[in-house]
């Protein structure tokens, strides 16, 4: 008696064990497949923006509308906002990151890495994102992203920041029988660099 209630409590734990454990090792495999990452463009734009920062010099906004150029200094803290732009939103998140596939381009002669993103669904606002990476040094040299802007009259946003010295963006407005409005800001901080 003793013999047969130590072989139960000894074989009872494995036998629960093998009656809830119901994957497969398919499943295990998966499990233990490391995600694949996107190029954190939100932690590198706010490295930028601490190194704006920590610079001495100000931050010198262009405006050009219909050929015409305006050209004033702009606060450090309010150019965060407009530096916000390139992080919203943050296409790695775990319920925008299944919509977007990643393609990655090697090119020697320039010593280049290109990583793209994309996606087929029209309704996200981010549509195409392109990191330009040292091949070296897998330091970033360019970003440039196109954005949807959702609302009565369509908006295109093309957004290119240049690692170190500045940022561009080109918005594109089309309202209803007008011909379509470009205004491009370029946002200057490091013009030697």
């Amino acid at each position: 008696m003793k013999k047969q209630l130590f072989i139960t409590l000894i074989f009872f734990p494995i036998a629960l064990y093998n009656c809830t454990n119901t994957t497969t090792p398919s499943d295990q495999s998966k499990e233990n497949t490391p995600e694949k990452a996107f190029y954190p463009v939100g932690n590198y734009i706010l490295s930028q923006l601490s190194y704006i920062d920590s610079m001495p010099l100000a931050v010198i906004k262009y405006t050009t509308i219909h050929n015409v150029t305006d050209t004033s200094i702009i606060e450090k803290k309010d150019f965060r906002h407009i530096a916000a732009a390139f992080i919203t939103p943050d296409i790695s998140s775990a319920e925008l990151k299944p919509q977007y596939e990643e393609h990655s381009f090697i090119d020697a002669t320039l010593g280049t890495i290109t990583l793209t993103y994309t996606t087929e669904n029209d309704k996200l606002p981010v549509r195409k994102a392109d990191i330009l990476l040292n091949q070296e040094n897998t330091g970033v040299k360019t970003i440039y992203i196109e954005k949807n802007i959702p609302g009565a009259d369509p908006v295109i946003k093309k957004m290119l920041w240049i690692a170190d010295r500045n940022c561009q963006i080109t918005t594109l407005v089309q309202k209803e029988g007008q011909p379509e409005q470009v205004i491009f800001e370029k946002y200057v901080w490091d013009e030697k660099h």
